[in-house]
């Protein structure tokens, strides 16, 4: 009888407790593909890879591309808008040496990647997430649509330590 007054309680903090934020489709991950980025409003993803030259080298001309993948709608491939390349998700990359590229996001030039293809053959996206050189694997955003141009609260960074392995974590307030 104890479990039946109880139920409905449990059932009601349940239904009302907020949706995990992170809860959305994993873009498929190729040797190509550096990182992803998720972000609140929607389960659409933007996505970071590398271009190739045939020799499994980084295309020194264009070394990333970055695109939607449209999981809102049909799950399609569309590449970035004009003020979605220049404002919000481009990328600058300035060649490093070695085949390595640092490279700048358009909205943030405090963050900066270093882009390179490890000794397996994978690209990889390197940067400091908590204070630890980490292998960054995907970008959540946090939106707040409060006008006619949407503001981000924060931005969480996860990714993979480059020398221990464990999982790394940082939450950045905009």
């Amino acid at each position: 009888m104890r479990l039946f007054t109880l139920l409905p309680l449990v059932l009601l903090v349940f239904m009302n407790s907020p949706k995990p934020i992170h809860e959305f489709p994993v873009p498929p991950i190729t040797h190509k593909t550096l990182f992803y980025i998720h972000r609140s409003v929607n389960s659409n993803t933007v996505l970071y890879e590398v271009n190739l030259v045939s020799d499994k080298t980084i295309d020194p001309k264009n070394p990333v591309s970055v695109y939607w993948l449209r999981y809102a709608e049909k799950g399609q491939k569309r590449d970035l808008n004009m003020l979605e390349r220049n404002f919000a998700y481009g990328v600058k990359c300035i060649p490093a040496g070695h085949g390595k590229y640092t490279m700048q996001f358009v909205a943030s030039k405090t963050r900066q990647v270093e882009i390179l293809m490890d000794h397996k053959g994978q690209a990889t996206a390197i940067m400091d997430i908590s204070g630890r050189s980490s292998r960054l694997t995907k970008i959540f955003v946090q939106v707040a649509e409060d006008g006619w141009w949407p503001k981000v609260d924060y931005v969480e960074f996860f990714g993979e330590d480059v020398r221990t392995k464990e999982a790394t974590y940082e939450k950045m307030k905009v």
